[in-house]
């Protein structure tokens, strides 16, 4: 077929080709837009999500070194939309390659300064290049020095115990002597002879009177005289009166001997139960006694010297049981028994049996043996009283100090997490124990082991979770930035050294800390290490941690020291009313803990004024005598040496010894009150440190576009959503 009219064929045909091309060029372009976009939208989630974290908190960046973004979540919510739109050009409707429309926006996830893992990781990084590593080498010495303290205080622990049943073995051995003494000296026979007498001759008396009875009432059966009758009647009633007396007499008389018989075989069973007390406690220490040379066997528990004295103490109980014979009184104890309880059955029933077995009471001369200390004149004094006192001062409240009140302590993170909580202390049954409970607590507070001695329980209120300190080396490293942020940034109880300058004490921004505004004047430190509401209960709960470990230090220099021990051994021989044998081993050892008591109430005392002290100290360095009273000695204490420490280095060591998730939560406290003081309810769930959002944009189609008369199926069609989610934080 011809076609006359052609006219136009290739502007048809050029027209569909170019249709072809121009559709697969707007694909393409459109597709290269959306891809643009999503590039553009990201850089504008960034910028928004940084605009908002640019907000931060300038006191507490400038403080604590820490960045956070202190708003609500809506005025973030609404700041985020605000920074998006104006990063996209919404507002100014200019933007015709895009045409962007935010369709839905949301801060899906907000992390704060509450989580402990990213408020850890600000202070590492921001004490990354503020701690040299050196510190850790410095600490790692004293560390090591510190194990040979709590190892020691094992054995001490143990010795202390060990002693104590020795001492309860030695109080029943004095009672025991207290009742053979009495039942000897008692004069049961004498008594018994006397008393038998009055009972004889009120019976003379008693067959005196019946025979006269007997007489009148025989004249009376003859008698016909009524007047003479009535006369013998009065005077037979008279004797019967008379008789009853007697008979009365002589009831009396037996109730006495009775009441004597019955106190003197009371004396004899409470000589008897002591008597089996101490049988079966001495078994039971000598059992102690063999387990404890094995465990001195088998341990590397404390030094040598300490073991030695154990071990020589634990020999020397032995010896003293050995001395005691109260099995062999208890068959005599048993007799005198049976004899009182043969003769009372008598008394009411056969009065001639009666009399007849009082003869069989005689003296028993009931010696109870044991060996008691050698006697002893000592020139020194006991003042365990008076140093009982001067602890107790020294652990006593010099101001009010400041409370966290309850309403701000419901929102303290550690409390909110539940890893901050410690029992408040009572001071009445704890800042003010007596010298044996002291001793007791604190050589539980540094006891690690797991004993094997069934009375060597652990309840220390000093330190909570307490560990090994042979595991801390290993986390020296890792904690060393924390440790020093607590220290660079948080007041405590000796802001200076000794010959230290001003400057020693200003934070890490190079500001002085100690005029820095907090909740707590002082104790701050002393917070993260025993999380107590009151300040001045803190700083009491550190005085007794040092104290603890200063008293075992101490006790190893006095148990290494032969002349210091000699001293002691005398004056507990001296002390005559502790001569019974067992009780002595725990009068000794309580001296000697009493004068490693008075020597840490002094060492305490030049802690608190920057002094350091030797770890272990050597005899130029004692300063105190076995009363408690200062010699007259001066400045004894060796610098720069690397067991010597300072009321610092037991700061930092304490603060190894916490949990780190206890410790960095009260770090939180810290800041959230000292920053509430300035910022009104300020909370560090409400800073922000990280933020998550999720973005749906749309822009608009230039070429794929399809009309419809359905405005919203064409809008849908017409445009292409965007989708992003982005997690920005402060690092």
């Amino acid at each position: 077929m011809n076609l006359k009219n052609n006219r136009g064929a290739i502007t048809v045909f050029i027209s569909i080709v170019l249709s072809a091309i121009l559709l697969v060029v707007g694909v393409f372009t459109d597709a290269a837009r959306i891809n643009l976009a999503h590039s553009h939208i990201l850089r504008a989630n960034k910028t928004a999500i940084s605009s908002i974290l640019a907000c931060y908190n300038n006191q507490l960046k400038d403080e604590y070194g820490l960045f956070g973004v202190f708003q609500d979540s809506d005025t973030i919510l609404e700041s985020y939309e605000y920074y998006l739109s104006k990063n996209l050009n919404i507002y100014d409707k200019k933007d015709f390659l895009y045409d962007f429309n935010i369709e839905q926006v949301n801060i899906i996830e907000q992390y704060n300064l509450e989580n402990r893992t990213l408020f850890e990781k600000q202070i590492i990084e921001f004490m990354k290049y503020r701690a040299p590593y050196e510190l850790a080498d410095d600490l790692l010495t004293k560390i090591n020095g510190m194990k040979s303290i709590s190892s020691s205080s094992i054995v001490c622990k143990r010795m202390f115990e060990t002693d104590k049943k020795a001492s309860e073995v030695g109080e029943l051995q004095s009672f025991l002597e207290a009742k053979t003494k009495q039942i000897s000296e008692m004069g049961i026979t004498s008594k018994i002879k006397d008393m038998k007498e009055s009972l004889l001759i009120q019976n003379v008396k008693y067959q005196e009177y019946i025979e006269k009875i007997n007489s009148f009432q025989r004249l009376l059966s003859f008698e016909t005289d009524n007047k003479k009758k009535e006369e013998l009647s009065e005077s037979i009633r008279s004797l019967r009166n008379e008789l009853n007396i007697i008979v009365n007499i002589k009831q009396d008389i037996k109730n006495s001997i009775l009441e004597v018989l019955n106190y003197y075989k009371n004396l004899n069973v409470e000589a008897i139960e002591k008597a089996n007390d101490i049988s079966v406690k001495k078994q039971n220490l000598l059992n102690v006694i063999q387990e404890e040379l094995d465990y001195l066997k088998n341990t590397e528990d404390g030094i040598k010297e300490i073991q030695s004295c154990y071990e020589n103490d634990l020999l020397n109980i032995k010896k003293l049981i050995n001395e005691d014979n109260c099995e062999e009184i208890i068959g005599s104890l048993n007799n005198n028994i049976i004899k009182c309880m043969s003769i009372s059955t008598k008394a009411n029933y056969d009065e001639a049996s009666f009399l007849s077995e009082l003869d069989s009471i005689s003296e028993s001369n009931i010696k109870y043996l044991f060996d008691k200390a050698k006697p002893a004149k000592s020139d020194d004094e006991d003042n365990r009283d008076g140093i009982e006192k001067a602890m107790q001062n020294a652990l006593s409240a010099k101001g009010d100090g400041n409370v966290i009140k309850s309403n701000l302590l419901e929102q303290l993170p550690s409390r909110k997490a539940k890893t901050g909580e410690e029992p408040d202390i009572d001071k009445s049954d704890s800042m003010y124990l007596s010298m044996d409970s002291s001793i007791s607590k604190y050589l539980d507070t540094l006891s690690t082991e797991e004993s094997t001695v069934s009375n060597s329980s652990s309840n220390s209120i000093w330190i909570n979770n307490f560990k090994d300190i042979s595991k801390i080396a290993s986390q020296v490293i890792e904690d060393i930035y924390i440790n020093e942020y607590i220290m660079g940034i948080f007041k405590h109880g000796v802001p200076l050294l000794k010959c230290e300058e001003d400057s020693a004490a200003y934070n890490l921004r190079s500001e002085d800390k100690t005029k820095r505004d907090g909740y707590f004047d002082n104790f701050e430190v002393e917070y993260i290490i025993n999380g107590n509401e009151k300040e001045e209960t803190n700083s009491l709960l550190l005085k007794s941690e040092i104290l603890a470990i200063r008293l075992v230090a101490n006790a190893i220099h006095i148990y290494t020291d032969s002349l210091k021990m000699s001293r002691i051994t005398t004056l507990a021989a001296s002390l005559s009313a502790w001569n019974a044998g067992l009780s002595t081993p725990l009068i000794q050892t309580m001296i000697l803990f009493s004068w490693a008591m008075a020597e840490s109430i002094y060492d305490l005392e030049q802690l608190n004024k920057g002094e350091e002290i030797q770890l272990i100290k050597t005899n130029e360095q004692w300063v105190t005598d076995i009363s408690g009273a200062l010699n007259k000695k001066t400045d004894n204490h060796i610098k720069n040496n690397s067991l010597s420490l300072n009321y610092h280095d037991y700061l930092k060591i304490f603060l190894l010894l916490i949990d780190k998730d206890k410790k960095i939560a009260r770090i939180q406290d810290l800041i959230q009150l000292n920053m509430g003081i300035s910022n009104s309810g300020f909370l560090l769930e409400n800073c922000k440190i990280m933020l998550k959002s999720n973005t749906n944009i749309s822009i608009k189609n230039l070429f794929i576009s399809i009309p419809s008369n359905l405005s919203k199926l064409r809008s849908t069609i017409s445009r292409t959503y965007i989708s992003e989610d982005i997690c920005i934080g402060y690092y």
